[in-house]
């Protein structure tokens, strides 16, 4: 059986996962080819980056086998980021094959963790940073901000770059989350339907979907281009009693969680199918089409990235939803489709903190489904606040107004509604000058 190492989240340390290595020992595995992976993630100059590069060393200064498959690999929550930047950058992106044969995520934060922000404030400073002279890790709770650079950039690398190591010939993977938030007193302030009380289902869901979006002057609608995938389907069961702390305890609760750690860490190519089917399996039941409760909706992550056609970030944008007017007196009226879009349907908007033309959108598709019933036209539109009065941005019709159709029959609807995932959506706009700004004599 190969190494089992596991990589720990964003201020925890190895301690938390001694009833994980316990159970493990339990079920048949040895205990002595447990590696606990500790690191420092409270400082504020180390990056994800730093522990991916500490970690590729510490692996060949022990003697741990780094053949390929020699590894199965435990992650929880931001230890996915450090897990997948030290495979990308030193095996994938170097032409090496995987070391890695079993790659199980136990709530990661693949995509973003409305916690980050909070990190440097309350939680981070008061509750965190004590330990650390009132560090709180400023460079990874970038990376795990919601819309954040690095994991668009880092999905770029190792889902939609010319190969990827998640494909099961290579790496067998999958993702166990909870949807249970905290029960806790004080922790209870920062739940948020859709989570386990840290991230989002959709956001520790690595199944993400790329989008091109280009609008041009005078076009009507921009052309829509999908990005090519190399990565394939990555099974993830999502558990209605787990929240992101009891997600590495499957000591704890009922016997289900413990069942899926041990049958994947002895899966093989022929059984896989088999078991991502059962994951399936469990999310459906977990979150129905018709739920009991809100916390067991089910979401959307929208990470949109907005430049212009030379390149530039555009910062200042707005994104809309509405029903498509037929009138001039439609056109200026506020549609009741357009007030359930933005206040019941979707929950959150995060702009990243140092580039504002990244932002993360959380919509709950749950009460999607229940507001278009068939037959409205809705209508995502896109405008941009012009930097200047010589540059300005022209996104397709004469009111500076670009529009996508996504109405249900519409080719588009499959592609931007994505359920528990998360759509990376680069919108690219024309730039504009005045003609006063160059003249020739």
């Amino acid at each position: 059986m190969p190494n089992v190492i596991i990589l720990h989240g964003y201020s925890d340390t190895r301690q938390s996962f001694v009833p994980l290595q316990q159970f493990l020992g339990a079920n048949g595995f040895t205990v002595t080819d447990i590696v606990l992976g500790d690191y420092v993630s409270l400082e504020d100059h180390i990056t994800i980056e730093d522990l991916a590069k500490s970690f590729q060393k510490i692996l060949l200064d022990k003697g741990i086998p780094t053949d390929p498959k020699s590894i199965n690999l435990i992650v929880h929550s931001t230890g996915t980021l450090v897990a997948r930047e030290w495979m990308t950058r030193y095996y994938l992106e170097t032409g090496k094959e995987c070391p890695v044969r079993r790659f199980l995520m136990l709530a990661p934060a693949n995509l973003g963790s409305p916690l980050a922000a909070l990190g440097r404030t309350m939680f981070g400073r008061i509750v965190k940073g004590w330990q650390t002279n009132f560090e709180t890790g400023t460079h990874i709770l970038d990376a795990l901000e919601m819309g954040s650079p690095y994991s668009w950039k880092l999905a770029q690398r190792d889902l939609f770059g010319p190969r990827s190591f998640y494909v099961p010939e290579t790496c067998l993977s999958a993702i166990l989350v909870g949807s249970q938030p905290y029960q806790g007193a004080l922790r209870q302030l920062i739940d948020k339907d859709g989570t386990d009380g840290t991230v989002y289902v959709c956001t520790a869901n690595l199944n993400a979907t790329g989008l091109s979006l280009n609008f041009t002057a005078n076009s009507q609608a921009p052309t829509v281009r999908t990005w090519p995938k190399s990565a394939g389907p990555i099974p993830m069961a999502v558990f209605p009693n787990r929240d992101h702390a009891s997600i590495i305890r499957p000591d704890t609760l009922d016997p289900e969680l413990g069942t899926f750690i041990v049958k994947f860490l002895r899966l093989d190519l022929a059984n896989y199918q088999e078991f991502a089917d059962a994951c399936d399996a469990r999310t459906r039941q977990t979150l129905p089409a018709s739920p009991d409760r809100s916390t067991l909706h089910t979401f959307q992550n929208l990470v949109s990235r907005v430049t212009d056609d030379l390149g530039m970030s555009i910062p200042d944008y707005f994104l809309e939803f509405y029903e498509r007017p037929h009138t001039p007196e439609e056109a200026v009226t506020i549609d009741d489709l357009m007030v359930k879009l933005h206040t019941d349907v979707l929950q959150t908007v995060h702009n990243y903190k140092n580039d504002e033309s990244y932002r993360s959108f959380i919509f709950d598709l749950t009460t999607l489904n229940g507001v278009i019933g068939g037959g409205e036209e809705l209508v995502f539109s896109l405008s941009a606040a012009n930097p200047s009065h010589t540059i300005g941005y022209s996104v397709g019709n004469t009111d500076s107004l670009g529009e996508l159709p996504l109405d249900k029959d519409s080719a588009s609807y499959p592609l931007f509604w994505r359920p528990n995932e998360t759509l990376l959506m680069d919108i690219t706009v024309e730039r504009t000058q005045d003609a006063k700004l160059f003249n020739l004599y």
